[in-house]
C-alpha cells in the first residue's frame, strides 16, 4: 500500500474516531456538570492536565520514536541497513524500563503534593497514576505502529476501546461512583491502547520483539538518550502553551472559570484534532521520504500538507465564529458562554498554533531537535508570562492573548525561516499558500456572523444542518483553487488510489504494482 493510501486510511478512522467523540461529549458534558457540578468536574478538568508533567519523564525517547523507526523502515526497504529497526527499539525499550522508575517517583510526588482543592478525588487520582506507571513501558508499542504507518489499525482500536470506555464511565456514574467512574474510563481507555498496539505488533513483526536482539544491543548507552534529549526539553516548554491555561485560570478565576473557559473553547479544542491529525499521520511517511526522495519532492508533500490542514482549519472557523455561542446554549446553557470576544481569541489562537504546529511538524521531521526546542523555550516562556500577566485585568481573554503572542510573534516567525533555509526558498514563498485560504474563511466566517445571529436555532440537530450549510460555502468558495494547486494534484492521485483499490476488492481487477518507496 502507497504512503498516501495508509496516510489517508489512518486519517480516515481518525476523522470517524473524533466524530464519535464530538457527538457523544456533546450529551456527556452536561452530564458531568449535572452528576459533578461545575466545581469538581473542574478540579477534574485540572487534574487531568497534571499528567503532562509524567508525559515529560520520557526525555523525548517515545516521542522521537516513530520519526526514528519510520526512517530505519525506509532504510530497511531499500535493503540499505535491514538490522537498524530491530536494534533501535531494543534500544529503545532498554531506555523505556529504567525511565519507568522515574515516572513512578514523579507520579508518587504528584500525589502527596497534590493541591488541597483535590483532596476529594484522592482514590481516583491514585488510579490514575498507578495505571500511568504500569502501562508506561507499553507506551512505545502505539509509537512502532506509527512509525510501521500501521494507521489504520490504531484508529480502529482506539475507537474500539473509546466506545467500551464511554460505556464504563457512564454505567459507573449512574451506580454513583462520581469520579471513580471518569477515572476507571480513564483507565480502561490507556492500557487498552497500549496493550493492543503490543498484540498487534507481535503479530506482524515478531522478529522486532525478539529477546536476541534485546541481548545483541547490549548494556544501556547514554548516547541513546541524545535523539531525545533536545525534544525533551521541547516537551518540557510546551507543556506551557498546551494545558498550561487551565492551570493558569484555576487558582486566579476560580475551578467554575475553568469550566466556563472549557466550554466556550470545547468546539475549537474537538475540531482542532481534525487538522492535527493529519500532520501527525503523516510525520512517518516524511521522515520515510527523507531516505528516499527528492528534496524538491518533500518540499512538495510538506507543503500539500500545511495547505490541507489550514483548509480544515478554515472549515473550522467558518463554523465555529458564527455558531459557538448557540452551541454552547444548547450544550450546556448559556451562562457556559464567555462571550464572542473569547470565542474569537479561541479562533485567532487555534490558527495560528495550527500554522506553527504544521511548520514544526515538518522541521521535526527533517532532524531540527535542536531549534525545535530553542523555539519552543521561547514560546512557552513569552506565552505563560504573558497570560500570568494579564489574567488577572483581563480574566479569560488575557490567557488566550498571551498565548497567541506567543505563537504569533515567536514561534510562526522561527518556524518560517527554518522551513525556508532548509527548502532553500524565501520566507515569502513559504507563507503564499497560506493566503488564499486565510482571505477565504475569514470572509466566509465574518458573512455568516450576523446572518445566523438573526436566525433561531431550536435544537442541535438544526445546529448542524446550518454548520454543514456553511462549511459547503466555504468549500465550493475554496475549491477552484485547491484544484489548480499541488494539494489538487495529490488529492486526485488519493482518489483515484482508492477507485482502484475498491475495483480490485469488489471487481476482481488487480491493482498496479507499485516500487517499495510508494506513489507520494
Amino acid at each position: 500500500m502507497s504512503r498516501s493510501r495508509r496516510f489517508l486510511s489512518g486519517a480516515a478512522f481518525s476523522y470517524l474516531y473524533q466524530a464519535s467523540v464530538a457527538i457523544v461529549g456533546i450529551w456527556l458534558t452536561p452530564f458531568y456538570l449535572r452528576v459533578l457540578g461545575a466545581h469538581d468536574y473542574g478540579i477534574w478538568l485540572v487534574g487531568l492536565q497534571v499528567l503532562g508533567v509524567l508525559l515529560l519523564c520520557d526525555l523525548g525517547v517515545i516521542t522521537v520514536l516513530p520519526r526514528d523507526v519510520a526512517q530505519a523502515n525506509g532504510r530497511e526497504l531499500t535493503g540499505s541497513d535491514p538490522d537498524e529497526l530491530p536494534m533501535l527499539i531494543a534500544s529503545t525499550a532498554k531506555i523505556v524500563l529504567p525511565q519507568t522508575i522515574l515516572v513512578a517517583l514523579v507520579a508518587l510526588a504528584l500525589f502527596f503534593f497534590r493541591p488541597s482543592a483535590a483532596s476529594g478525588v484522592r482514590g481516583p487520582v491514585a488510579l490514575v497514576l498507578l495505571t500511568f506507571v504500569v502501562t508506561y513501558p507499553f507506551r512505545m508499542f502505539p509509537a512502532i505502529l506509527q512509525g510501521l504507518q500501521e494507521i489504520k489499525f490504531l484508529g480502529q482500536l482506539r475507537i474500539c476501546l473509546w466506545a467500551v470506555s464511554a460505556g464504563i464511565t457512564v454505567w459507573l456514574l449512574f451506580l454513583g461512583f462520581r469520579f471513580y467512574a471518569l477515572a476507571w474510563g480513564w483507565c480502561f481507555l490507556e492500557s487498552g491502547s497500549n496493550v493492543g498496539a503490543l498484540v498487534k505488533l507481535y503479530l506482524i513483526r515478531p522478529d522486532l520483539l525478539r529477546v536476541r536482539t534485546w541481548k545483541t544491543v547490549g548494556a544501556f548507552q547514554w548516547r541513546w538518550l541524545t535523539r531525545g534529549l533536545w525534544v525533551s526539553v521541547g516537551q518540557i516548554t510546551n507543556t506551557f502553551s498546551c494545558g498550561m491555561d487551565l492551570l493558569i485560570i484555576a487558582p486566579v478565576l476560580g475551578p467554575a472559570m475553568v469550566v466556563v473557559y472549557s466550554c466556550t473553547g470545547k468546539l475549537v479544542q474537538v475540531l482542532q484534532n481534525q487538522p492535527q491529525s493529519l500532520a501527525s499521520y503523516a510525520l512517518p511517511g516524511l521522515s520515510q521520504m527523507k531516505t528516499a526522495e527528492s528534496r524538491e519532492r518533500i518540499r512538495t508533500a510538506a507543503t500539500c500538507l500545511t495547505q490541507a490542514m489550514v483548509l480544515v482549519g478554515g472549515a473550522i472557523f467558518c463554523v465555529v465564529l458564527p455558531l459557538n455561542q448557540q452551541f454552547v446554549s444548547l450544550w450546556t446553557g448559556s451562562h457556559y458562554f464567555g462571550g464572542l470576544p473569547l470565542t474569537v481569541l479561541f479562533l485567532v489562537n487555534f490558527m495560528a498554533r495550527l500554522i506553527d504546529y504544521t511548520l514544526a511538524m515538518a522541521l521535526f521531521a527533517f532532524g531540527y531537535e535542536k531549534f525545535y526546542a530553542v523555539r519552543a523555550i521561547l514560546d512557552g516562556l513569552v506565552s505563560a508570562v504573558l497570560a500570568i500577566l494579564l489574567v488577572g485585568p483581563l480574566g479569560l481573554k488575557g490567557v488566550l492573548i498571551g498565548f497567541a503572542c506567543g505563537a504569533v510573534f515567536v514561534a510562526i516567525p522561527i518556524d518560517l525561516y527554518l522551513f525556508s533555509r532548509e527548502f532553500g526558498v524565501s520566507i515569502l514563498q513559504s507563507v503564499k499558500p497560506y493566503f488564499p485560504y486565510l482571505w477565504r474563511f475569514i470572509f466566509v466566517g465574518c458573512a455568516a456572523l450576523p446572518i445566523v445571529a438573526r436566525i433561531d436555532i431550536p435544537n442541535l440537530f438544526v445546529w448542524a444542518l446550518i454548520a454543514s450549510a456553511i462549511g459547503l460555502v466555504y468549500l465550493a468558495l475554496a475549491f477552484p483553487y485547491v484544484n489548480r494547486s499541488e494539494l489538487g494534484g495529490y488529492i486526485r492521485a488519493a482518489v483515484s488510489s482508492y477507485g482502484t483499490a475498491i475495483r480490485a476488492r469488489f471487481l476482481k481487477v488487480p491493482e498496479p504494482t507499485l516500487s517499495s518507496s510508494g506513489d507520494q
